[in-house]
């Protein structure tokens, strides 16, 4: 219901394309077409959004959940559709929760609190004065057969009663903070907790009355714990930040046996059914380990950019949340026979650009290394290895393809010049770098011979490809004035067009980089005389944040609007394309003879426009805002998604974003649908 009013809303306010996307969202979802050097698991089956910092994750046989800030995500196994529920009350942040059969309780720093699953509706909130002082706040929770367990900053545990929100008992239990309680429900009912500030120490206490049963110093920062019946006994599972697990005798409070198992162990544990094996959050990384022996029977990577916080583990699926992001990412994860071992250091791309080799579009990546790597553009293939050579002390920034004697060459900027790929041959070059020119941080582009950069202090370099020499270097701005920078053609003569943080675009001749005037209209896009660089809130809300030209035409994006217009004249073609939220990325192309425009904006929404009429022909709903739009072809559009390099299915428009369960990975179904043909207003080359 709350969707539909919603929709409702937006239509009477005049909004019907973001009525569209409140039907079309379903983050849970969404798979891509295909993804190159394989950075997605083949044991991922979806992925989440949702737009908040994680505080808990349960999974059952229908369905996933996660309390994000002050709402409950329930997402449907079988299509991944999220059905939100609000909880009661103002939000205080959770220092930790748990869900427990209908109901979620999480804790702030003085309070328990319990609300109910089907209506949102606060079931109870004990007594902030009811936490003694000298335990300082409450950081972790358990909840288990009807009360619920708390540790505190400072040591302690806490035992309420979940009917009426009273203290039961309390008890010292380590000498500082308590990074994790488990309550185990099997007989004889007891409390697993895990703290300690100048050693870690594991204790064990019968859940009637907090009595502790037996106490061990340990090594190691241990931050993690948890309960399972391993063979018929009840064990005790602790890790510590090393990655070490060790399982306990509950009762005697002795290790029964320590395995390495992961590099950097976050302290999400989880267990199979059988109890048999633990999930083990290792940075971004599940590992799954058998506890008899200690085998790491599988390793499988996420999606994350920041480790594992929670797992949970229901029959086939496991569901990890991500900690330390406010976008809620999630993913859920398939514990496939046999189980997969990804290598756990996914490549990490840094910009992507495409390019015709030997009549086949591929698409050429940069790492974080300096490697350059070709891939296949209709289906992600990696075309032969890794070119280049390992470089740890420069950082590549973007991609740009240049032609020289008809062959198609990719340009990188690297910190102080660029460096030439050849993707037919493999060979790599570096070009020469300027005595006068700084990082390049800004921006980047190309076209026939040449490739012009902005280097961090606002001087401009222009390097003849064939030579692989400056042709020239001159410092055009203040630092941090340029934001955008685009090659072009004018009257015959090549130019560069940079685009300023305050709106205006300004021209120069690439043979000595002298200014020369704007023409026609573009005149009209005066830069303010005596204005200040704002660095805090760089690049500013008028800044020019994207540019390019396209054949005849002059494509820019300030704040939600793109502009396309003739470069000689500054007419427009066709209106501008206005988006509900901040334009990320942008790139011309065209498709079956129609230019149109690819954009990527702030609402998660990758829309390709066609230019005459300004009419959105494809619109698909991601996960999440990406910054780079690499490619449009037949029937996807390839983008860089945070160091992913994939392909998002285009076909079906602005429908919702399903996917079946690939029978290997990356395959997916499409649909058939060509794009709209029309008379083309514009030349794009």
């Amino acid at each position: 219901m709350d969707r539909f009013e919603a929709m409702v809303g937006l239509l009477r306010r005049g909004l019907p394309e973001r009525a569209d996307l409140v039907r079309a969202e379903q983050p849970g979802a969404w798979l891509p077409r295909w993804t190159a050097g394989e950075p997605l698991s083949r044991a991922m089956r979806q992925a989440y959004q949702l737009g908040g910092l994680i505080a808990a994750v349960r999974l059952d046989d229908t369905y996933a959940w996660a309390l994000v800030d002050d709402t409950v995500h329930r997402i449907t196994i079988a299509d991944g559709v999220v059905h939100r529920l609000r909880l009661e009350g103002p939000y205080r942040y959770h220092g930790a929760a748990v869900f427990d059969g209908d109901t979620v309780a999480a804790v702030d720093d003085d309070q328990l609190r319990v609300w109910d699953l089907g209506t949102g509706g606060l079931l109870l909130a004990t007594d902030p004065d009811d936490v003694p002082r000298p335990a300082g706040g409450l950081c972790s929770l358990a909840v288990g057969a009807g009360v619920a367990v708390t540790g505190t900053e400072r040591g302690y545990l806490l035992l309420w009663d979940l009917r009426d929100g009273s203290r039961l008992a309390k008890i010292a239990a380590h000498d500082g903070f308590v990074r994790r309680v488990a309550v185990s429900t099997h007989p004889p009912l007891a409390v697993l907790s895990v703290g300690g500030q100048d050693h870690s120490t594991v204790s064990f206490h019968d859940l009637d009355g907090l009595r502790r049963t037996g106490n061990a110093a340990v090594p190691g920062y241990h931050c993690g714990g948890g309960w399972t019946s391993l063979d018929g006994q009840r064990r005790a599972v602790t890790v510590d930040e090393d990655g070490v697990l060790t399982v306990w005798d509950p009762g005697a409070a002795v290790p029964l046996a320590r395995f390495p198992v992961a590099d950097h162990s976050t302290g999400a544990l989880a267990f199979t059914a059988d109890g048999a094996c633990a999930v083990v959050g290792d940075g971004q990384v599940l590992q799954v380990v058998d506890l008899r022996d200690g085998t790491v029977r599988g390793t499988i990577r996420t999606d994350f950019e920041f480790e594992v916080r929670d797992v949970a583990v229901c029959g086939p699926f496991v569901f990890a949340g991500q900690f330390g992001s406010s976008e809620g990412r999630a993913n859920l994860v398939e514990l496939t026979v046999p189980l997969v071992q990804d290598d756990r250091h996914r490549p990490h791309f840094v910009d992507a650009v495409t390019i015709m080799v030997d009549g086949r579009l591929v698409v050429v990546a940069v790492d974080r290394g300096g490697l350059f790597r070709v891939f296949d553009a209709a289906d992600g293939r990696q075309l032969g290895g890794a070119y280049g050579r390992q470089q740890c002390f420069t950082f590549p920034r973007r991609l740009v393809t240049a032609t020289v004697e008809g062959r198609a060459l990719v340009a990188c900027m690297f910190n102080l010049g660029p460096t030439f790929f050849d993707p037919a041959s493999g060979q790599v070059r570096a070009g020469s770098e300027p005595a006068t020119a700084g990082p390049v941080m800004t921006a980047a582009a190309g076209r026939d011979g040449l490739v012009a950069a902005i280097d961090a202090g606002g001087t401009l370099t222009v390097w003849d490809v064939a030579t692989l020499m400056p042709r020239a270097v001159t410092r055009v701005a203040r630092p941090g004035a340029i934001t955008a920078i685009a090659v072009g053609e004018l009257h015959g003569a090549t130019v560069v067009l940079a685009g300023d943080q305050d709106g205006g675009i300004r021209w120069f001749d690439s043979a000595d980089l002298g200014e020369v005037p704007a023409p026609g209209r573009f005149a009209d896009r005066q830069i303010p005389a005596g204005r200040a660089l704002d660095s805090v809130y760089w690049p500013g809300p008028n800044a020019v944040t994207a540019l390019h030209v396209a054949g005849t035409v002059v494509v820019s994006a300030i704040a939600d609007t793109v502009t396309c217009a003739y470069i000689a004249t500054g007419d427009l073609v066709g209106p501008e394309l206005v988006h509900p939220d901040r334009v990320r990325a942008v790139l011309p192309a065209v498709l079956d003879a129609v230019p149109v425009i690819a954009t990527s904006c702030a609402d998660r929404v990758v829309r390709i426009w066609e230019i005459e009429t300004g009419r959105v022909i494809r619109a698909v709903t991601l996960p999440r805002p990406v910054g780079r739009i690499v490619a449009i072809v037949a029937q996807q559009i390839i983008v860089l998604d945070r160091g992913f390099l994939l392909a998002v299915d285009t076909a079906g428009g602005n429908q919702p974003m399903t996917a079946p369960r690939p029978t290997t990975p990356g395959q997916h179904a499409t649909a058939d649908m060509p794009l709209s043909s029309t008379t083309p207003v514009a030349r794009f080359d």
